[in-house]
This record gives structure tokens, sequence and C-alpha cells, in this order.
């Protein structure tokens, strides 16, 4: 699933949220460290069952932050 062919409507504060995540994995993967659920919910300050439901979002996020640090 490519982010060109998905498309939700998501309310402000989800996408506050989204924006938040890409930070915290961002920060994760810039430090070194494996971004796992555990480790991203510690970073978020919520707990890692709450981060079910944007594991797609997670690994969208994760690929486009590697891709982003292997080019710099």
């Amino acid at each position: 699933m490519g982010i060109e062919n998905y498309y939700e409507e998501i309310t402000e504060s989800e996408a506050n949220f989204l924006i938040d995540m890409y930070e915290a994995i961002s920060n994760i993967v810039r430090d070194g460290r494996s971004v796992t659920l555990v480790g991203l919910a510690y970073e978020l300050d919520i707990k890692p069952t709450e981060l079910s439901d944007y594991l797609p979002q997670i690994i969208l996020i994760l690929d486009r932050v590697e891709e982003e640090y292997q080019v710099q």
C-alpha cells in the first residue's frame, strides 16, 4: 500500500498524533535504537496497546524515516 494510494479523513487530533509519532520514530532512528511498540509508546507517553490501530502507519513512517536517513 503506497502512500499515494491511501486516503482517509482524519481529525485534527489524529493528524497531530501522527505528527508526534513521526517525530518520535525519527528520534528513535536517529539515536540508532530499534523502533518497538513499547519504545514508541514510552516516547509518546501512552500504552503500547493504544498503538495497535496504527501499525500500518507506523510501518509506513518507519520506512520513510529510514529512507530519509540513508539518503543523508
